[in-house]
């Protein structure tokens, strides 16, 4: 049985509507609410008046029952409920005549089928913005356009108007910072990330990112939009171009207050160089590093440097040392070099070595300069300082001194940096030494950083093996059986499992100093790779490309390479038989051939210029 109801109730009823708003409504409520709703249709359809007055009585009876269906056809939780709305769509149509007979039924008629228009899903206009576009002269696609780039910047600008200093309580000062409610800045990035697929979206992330929750200690930046950012950034490394281009200061600050986005970056960057473009020299590869500002963000922010560290060691730790990461490492290492020349003139940052413990500095210092220009003799003094800064390192870990955890740690400068380590390895093959070789601490260090007891057999194997190639590099011609009996013999040696580490770019460096090395190419890739007489032609070319950029990047393009038009020639025929085979593989396998080969071919541009370069050197 249903209760009549009068004004009073629908004016108290009103007043709950209008309070509420757009707010989600409790359950409660809404059952209240559709008890209420189902009394008022009872109520006029109960009434006893002809039906001619009808409309005119009850607008007399309820005067603000228009404006109460109107507030309940603009909640949307009232529009969702579909009991409820039903109910209002009932009460609604009470107000539509099928044939209005004079202007205040067809007034009547006109706003309920409008309240039904606002409502009903299945009712679409065929261009809501046409008749406005048209009107300013344009069409609808530039007006919906040109609307997201105001809205975007009218919220930016809004943002820049709060203050930019706070008050920080632990620093007790006043510090530059745009601050907000955590909820509001929650509620306004994840309304804004729809915004972010126009252009000049850079706008108002830069203006969000800039700003910090002032009453909580949590992100307060809605994870969508922080994830739709990194989004936009994720062809940064492979296409060279985002969909949303920001600006130096902006990532830093996503990389500084969200670790998923810094994780992002480190881990496109991985993929670009291993997967998608790993034929890249050294020099290119640097370039790509710095074109997205990550050194100088780690020299200018001690907090990304370290998170960029972690993510790097994880790799290490996951990859069991893959030579991949290890190379990427390197390259990035140079990049933050390089970045750090510089800026440090300009004092934009502080220098690397600041960046480690107090204990490793002298080391990291050493490491950091780069052997380009320096005499062998000037580089065997700066190898046996290395050598006596880990000679001492051993002795205090010997003694207890240190840790396995320091010396982990010190094991990783050393990957970080190793042009010191290849460095080491060509004066084994070049240098006059008497008894020692320079840089023996250093090659056992990099190989057997927590079996000290492993580098006494190491060291008596490099030595052996250093001299027996060293004076094969100075001889015109030297038979193959030398080279093998001195390789064979340093691999005989169970206890020095990691001696091919060595011998690989041990014999690059041969390649590239002797004057016949080149003329048996294949034998050397065999002894290096310890293959039995199959290396491929796409070997063969990869181990002389690799050969020729460790040459370049340690001296740069000051050396003499006594065979650089043999090695020329060698590099070219190379070539041409990969091109070769490509073309007489069957099509099922040529895709992948051809995948293989074209990494190597990129790089021979680079090798030949260095080989040209060089030999004018002469």
């Amino acid at each position: 049985m249903s209760l009549e109801i009068n004004n009073e109730d629908l004016e108290t009823w009103r007043a709950k509507v209008a309070e509420y708003g757009n707010r989600v409504w409790e359950s409660h409520n809404l059952a209240e609410l559709k008890i209420f709703l189902s009394n008022l249709q009872q109520t006029i359809l109960n009434s006893k008046i002809n039906d001619d007055l009808k409309l005119a009585v009850n607008l007399k009876r309820f005067p603000n029952l228009g404006q109460f269906l109107a507030d309940l056809c603009n909640s949307n939780d009232i529009v969702l409920n579909s009991e409820i709305y039903d109910l209002v769509m009932r009460c609604v149509l009470l107000w539509s005549v099928k044939n209005p007979t004079n202007a205040f039924e067809e007034k009547s008629t006109s706003w309920a089928r409008t309240q039904i228009r606002k409502t009903v899903s299945y009712y679409k206009q065929e261009d809501p913005c046409s008749t406005l576009a048209h009107t300013v002269g344009c069409n609808p696609d530039q007006y919906n356009s040109e609307s997201c780039n105001k809205i975007s910047k009218e919220i930016s600008v809004k943002l820049q108007d709060l203050p930019p200093y706070t008050w920080d309580n632990i620093a007790g000062m006043m510090l530059p910072c745009r601050s907000m409610s955590c909820e509001a800045l929650r509620a306004l990035s994840l309304r804004c990330v729809p915004l972010l697929k126009v252009p000049g979206s850079h706008h108002i992330i830069e203006s969000l990112l800039a700003c910090h929750a002032s009453d909580s200690t949590m992100e307060p930046l809605h994870p969508g939009f922080l994830d739709a950012v990194i989004e936009s950034q994720c062809n940064a490394y492979s296409d060279g171009q985002c969909s949303i281009e920001l600006s130096y200061h902006c990532q830093t600050a996503l990389w500084n207050r969200y670790l998923p986005a810094l994780e992002r970056e480190v881990i496109s960057l991985v993929k670009t160089l291993i997967k998608r473009q790993p034929w890249l020299s050294r020099e290119h590869a640097v370039t790509l590093i710095n074109s997205r500002f990550l050194p100088l963000a780690c020299l200018e922010n001690p907090t990304i440097y370290a998170a960029v560290d972690n993510i790097f060691q994880a790799f290490v730790e996951n990859t069991q040392g893959s030579p991949d990461v290890l190379r990427i490492m390197d390259y990035f290492s140079q990049a933050l070099l390089q970045c750090s020349n510089d800026h440090t003139a300009q004092k934009k940052s502080s220098s690397i070595c600041h960046m480690y413990p107090l204990q490793y500095r002298s080391l990291v210092n050493l490491l950091l300069i780069s052997p380009q220009g320096l005499s062998i003799q000037s580089c065997c003094l700066h190898l046996r300082h290395i050598d006596n800064i880990l000679d001492e390192i051993t002795n205090n870990f010997s003694q207890h001194q240190m840790n396995q955890q320091e010396m982990y740690d010190l094991w990783l400068i050393l990957i970080k940096w190793p042009t010191w380590y290849y460095k080491a390895i060509e004066m084994i093959l070049i240098a006059d030494w008497n008894q020692k070789p320079p840089g023996l601490e250093m090659i056992c260090w990099l190989n057997y950083p927590l079996h000290s007891e492993k580098h006494d057999c190491l060291k008596k194997i490099m030595t052996s093996l250093g001299g027996s190639l060293r004076q094969l590099v100075k001889q015109s011609n030297f038979l193959m059986t030398d080279l093998k009996d001195a390789v064979l013999l340093a691999n005989q040696n169970a206890d020095c499992s990691h001696v091919m580490n060595v011998i690989q770019p041990m014999c690059q460096m041969f390649v590239m100093y002797s004057k016949e090395g080149c003329k048996v190419l294949q034998h050397i890739v065999d002894m290096a790779l310890q293959k039995k007489g199959d290396t491929g032609i796409t070997q063969q070319l990869q181990f002389l490309v690799d050969a020729v950029q460790l040459m370049y990047h340690l001296n740069g393009y000051s050396k003499s390479v006594p065979s650089s038009h043999i090695i020329v020639k060698q590099l070219q025929d190379l070539k041409k038989t990969c091109v070769d085979n490509i073309l007489s593989t069957g099509d099922s396998d040529r895709t992948l051939l051809r995948w293989q080969t074209d990494q190597i071919l990129q790089s021979c541009g680079f090798a030949e210029r260095c080989l040209q370069k060089w030999s004018v050197n002469k």
